[in-house]
């Protein structure tokens, strides 16, 4: 006969496999998910560039180029911005709880702060880039991107705010939420760079 401890014991091994699996689960289908979205963000990078061929130049006579400012300033907060989740995440598992809430908190300003000014640039693009496939897929990419980068915001701040009610612990299977939403952070940080490189610099 197994004692109430040995069945206690069997119950607990149990509990850590199921956990260790659904957090492999959770793991591989995040994964799956930032590989295959990010080929919708490849897609309109391709058409981006289907749509350059229409051109003798690009961009077409007549229109000035994106200024390289404030995307760069957009570009270095979402890096930094990418850079403190790594580092949250890495003092969460440490047992910082403080410290997480502190570096979080950070992250997701400098986010809005990206957010910002990419709003701002998608408002203020001349009503010459407009007239052209330039301005309409610059609208169209940013756009995109930033619908993405909304809602993952969101679910950061939802994350912050359970941190704050001490959901989470040092425990990775207890903290998969954080796990997960920086992940989706690394994904609109990596999909931006790719955006980047091809709205502003790529001519």
């Amino acid at each position: 006969m197994t004692t109430t401890i040995e069945r206690a014991e069997k119950q607990k091994t149990s509990d850590q496999r199921a956990a260790a699996i659904r957090l492999k689960n959770n793991r591989l289908g995040m994964n799956i998910f930032q590989v295959s979205w990010i080929m919708a963000f490849v897609a309109l990078i391709v058409v981006n560039w289907q749509l350059r061929f229409n051109y003798s130049q690009w961009p077409p006579a007549g229109v000035p180029p994106f200024d390289l400012i404030l995307p760069s300033v957009a570009t270095l907060a979402l890096l930094i911005s990418s850079a403190l989740v790594v580092q949250a995440l890495k003092v969460l598992r440490r047992g910082f709880a403080t410290a997480f809430l502190v570096k979080w908190r950070l992250a997701i300003g400098l986010g809005a702060l990206f957010m910002a000014i990419i709003v701002y640039e998608f408002l203020n693009v001349s009503d010459a880039a407009m007239a052209t496939q330039y301005g309409n897929t610059f609208r169209l990419m940013t756009g995109f991107h930033f619908a993405h980068a909304l809602a993952i915001l969101a679910i950061m701040c939802r994350v912050y705010q359970g941190a704050n009610l001490g959901k989470y612990s040092s425990n990775e299977h207890d903290s998969w939420a954080v796990e997960g939403a920086a992940k989706l952070w690394y994904f609109v940080t990596f999909a931006w760079m790719l955006f980047y490189v091809v709205l502003y610099w790529i001519r």
